[in-house]
């Protein structure tokens, strides 16, 4: 019952895809009206702004127009960079095996640090949505290696966040917490949204390893639990509600392992309403998972089946019986909701 990381995805160089993070909703576009006229720069700055507001289709459309203008006209490292953005839009829509030789040519060809990490991220980005995370660390150590080369401020933290959400999906939370918290200290002059995805990550460090201690660790988690809180408050002030997701996925759990029912039933509510908005299959299933648990605790064992076996149903439908084993057997302790 594990959840895909949502990587530290908003950067200083909007080439990144952007990261986790209510509001107003963002502009829905069409791909088939996308404008693709005008030259490398307008639509470089355009595929970013796409990316920016979570619309990685429409983003991809943008940059493979960029790819074609910067080819024909002889810019040859331009039309790398524009692989990366389009490598990296394709890979946040699940078609990250596709991209994966492309950025693979640039990062062993490239003499362009700069394109070089962008390839590099992106790839440990692909490896880590098809769950392969031994070989993201690789490229993700990769692009912290070359980021001391490059003269763009931010990329430094962006490796260390990186670095984090893969050790978190092995399960290794103190190591994680280590990397946000340089990745903090890195993060100089960086848009609010990006920095507080690193925030967010660090507090659920301070979760985990705060109720994974003899006792509630108060500190730790009233430190995790303010950097949660704020980064949902800073999502909304910036209007990027798709990825508050993840945040409050963290505040449900935290509060079920504090026994405050209420609270963790109204986060994994929204958290469970925004996945199935944004069609984050992951999401749903820890959203329905932590719910079925909250309702047990509120000794309410038809919520709890009905949660249970939506989770059975839908994501583990030739496992018979998984509803009743659930509601039987408490998985919490090893249920990795990063991994």
């Amino acid at each position: 019952m594990t959840a895909t990381v949502v990587p530290f995805r908003s950067s200083p160089e909007p080439a990144f895809v952007p990261e986790r993070v209510s509001a107003p909703e963002p502009e829905v576009c069409v791909v088939d009206t996308v404008d693709t006229t005008g030259d490398f720069e307008t639509l470089r700055d355009r595929a970013r702004d796409f990316v920016a507001r979570g619309s990685y289709r429409e983003a991809a459309t943008v940059y493979r127009r960029a790819v074609e203008v910067a080819t024909g006209a002889g810019e040859t490292d331009l039309a790398d960079e524009a692989v990366c953005g389009w490598g990296a839009a394709e890979t946040e829509v699940g078609n990250g095996a596709e991209v994966m030789p492309e950025l693979r040519r640039i990062l062993l060809g490239s003499a362009v640090d700069h394109n070089c990490c962008l390839a590099a991220y992106t790839l440990a980005r692909a490896h880590e949505l098809e769950g392969e995370i031994k070989k993201a660390l690789f490229y993700a150590r990769l692009f912290r290696d070359r980021a001391e080369y490059v003269e763009r401020g931010g990329l430094p933290s962006l490796a260390q966040n990186l670095l984090g959400n893969l050790l978190v999906a092995e399960g290794r939370e103190t190591d994680a917490a280590a990397c946000y918290r340089t990745a903090l200290s890195h993060a100089k002059n960086v848009p609010a949204t990006w920095k507080v995805a690193a925030e967010t990550n660090l507090g659920y460090c301070l979760v985990v390893s705060a109720i994974g201690s003899r006792g509630v660790r108060r500190n730790r988690m009233r430190e995790g639990l303010r950097l949660i809180y704020r980064s949902i408050r800073t999502f909304r002030r910036e209007g990027a509600v798709q990825h508050s997701m993840l945040p409050h996925l963290d505040l449900c759990f935290a509060h079920l392992e504090l026994k405050r029912p209420a609270s963790a039933r109204r986060h994994g509510q929204r958290a469970l309403e925004l996945a199935e908005r944004y069609d984050d299959p992951a999401t749903i299933k820890n959203s329905l998972y932590l719910l079925g648990h909250v309702a047990l605790l509120e000794a309410d064992t038809k919520a709890a089946r009905h949660c249970f076996g939506e989770v059975e149903q839908r994501f583990y439908p030739d496992q018979a019986g998984l509803a009743d084993l659930l509601m039987s057997v408490d998985f919490r302790q090893v249920v990795n909701l990063r991994a």
